[in-house]
């Protein structure tokens, strides 16, 4: 398995497999209004202007997209405040170890940019994943009304 940067041409393939986890995954844990907002901001147009300010990564296995994942800056004012975004597994491939190869791919990329925590938003089928490896929900919870769960990982 290949990690890299996506390409233009990657932007639909990724697009989806992000659709097809919230139609096959995702629908098991979240409810209707929510996948709906979840997918309008998961288009193929989204990803692309994504590519402008996200960190987006493929990882790829004879020649096809098997699994996406981004790092985002969402601080403030030069105090960066990096997060895993868009972190997906094509769903007929869950639980054989792509997942952990595309997050401990992130968790170089971070170490060599000095991150100390590293943040996610984790979908409720997610939290298991993120708890594996090593996140813990933080103490306020902005996004519990769109069913998301923040939690942070301390890498130093």
């Amino acid at each position: 398995m290949d990690i890299r940067r996506i390409e233009s041409e990657d932007v639909a393939a990724v697009a989806e497999l992000i659709r097809r986890n919230f139609d096959e995954v995702m629908i098991k844990y979240h409810s209707v209004p929510i996948l709906e907002q979840f997918k309008n901001h998961s288009t193929a147009v989204n990803i692309w202007e994504q590519m402008t300010w996200k960190e987006i990564f493929v990882a790829e296995a004879n020649d096809d997209i098997v699994a996406t994942g981004a790092l985002a800056d969402f601080g403030e004012n030069g105090a960066p405040k990096y997060s895993i975004s868009n972190f997906f597994v094509k769903p007929e491939l869950h639980r054989q170890g792509i997942g952990r190869s595309l997050f401990n791919y992130l968790l170089e990329v971070c170490k060599t940019k000095k991150v100390r925590d590293l943040h996610v938003p984790s979908s409720r089928n997610g939290l298991k994943f993120y708890k594996k490896m090593g996140f813990v929900p933080d103490n306020e919870q902005k996004d519990l009304a769109e069913e998301i769960t923040w939690m942070t990982l301390k890498l130093e």
